[in-house]
């Protein structure tokens, strides 16, 4: 015998419930439309109902300009404290030249934090720029550059982290012979010099400028009881050469030393 086939058959939806389920859908479409029209409004309506009313600049500044600050602030104030947009603020501040970092934060009901924390220059970087300890090179907009400091250069800016770290770490060791390291350069060709206060020039060439360095270390006591050296040329195999500043009337030529 065979068994019989039970079919599951779907219940038919009555007119009614059809009706009540489309008037539901309706119903919440409404709505939706309603709350998205009335946040359109409120966006609309939020500046002029929830200004911003004061900006606040924090952290000390020296080389940035407060004027430039503010314009850029002014700038990008757009927005109500709900709506503004803090994170293009926040770009906006710390894309100019001096700001190291920039934060920004809302303080209800009507008041926007703005504090920077600026770079702190070295020395100067080629021509118009200035570098900081960690190698970051920025150039100030107005161009003005703080005098007394070092000058540091090379071809570009990618060897600024090389070059400040042979500056700090030749600075110190030559503060030892009572020498003052005014400026470090690195040329397109890759070669090294060093400009002393006072105008000694100390050439180093491309290759072992380390081993080179220390043969000066070793014999400026010999180069110094001798006189006043304007130029210290590195560039050999087992020696350096001497221009000494002239005494009286007498050529302060070039004179080569051996290395011991």
């Amino acid at each position: 015998m065979t068994e019989p086939t039970h079919e599951l058959q779907q219940p038919s939806v009555r007119p009614r419930t059809r009706l009540s389920i489309i008037a539901r859908l309706l119903t919440a479409v409404l709505l939706l439309c309603g709350l998205i029209g009335a946040g359109w409004i409120g966006l609309q309506w939020e500046p002029v109902l929830l200004p911003v009313r004061v900006v606040s600049i924090d952290g000390e500044m020296h080389g940035l300009s407060r004027e430039a600050l503010q314009q850029t602030i002014s700038k990008e104030i757009t927005g109500g404290i709900l709506t503004q947009n803090l994170a293009t603020l926040r770009a906006r501040v710390q894309a100019l030249p001096w700001v190291e970092q920039a934060t920004t934060r809302r303080i209800w009901p009507d008041r926007i934090q703005v504090r920077v924390r600026e770079h702190s220059a070295l020395a100067r970087w080629n021509e118009s720029g200035l570098v900081t300890e960690d190698g970051v090179v920025f150039r100030p907009s107005d161009g003005r550059l703080p005098a007394g400091l070092a000058r540091l250069g090379a071809a570009n800016d990618e060897q600024a982290p090389e070059v400040v770290n042979r500056f700090l770490d030749w600075g110190s060791r030559l503060l030892a012979l009572g020498l003052i390291v005014d400026g470090v350069q690195r040329d397109a060709r890759g070669d090294w010099s060093i400009e002393l206060l006072g105008g000694t020039d100390v050439l180093l060439g491309t290759d072992e400028v380390e081993q080179r360095l220390e043969r000066l270390i070793a014999a400026y006591s010999q180069i110094e009881a001798i006189g006043i050296p304007t130029r210290l040329d590195l560039r050999y195999a087992n020696g350096l050469a001497v221009r000494w500043l002239p005494v009286g009337n007498s050529a302060g030529g070039p004179k080569r030393i051996a290395a011991n």
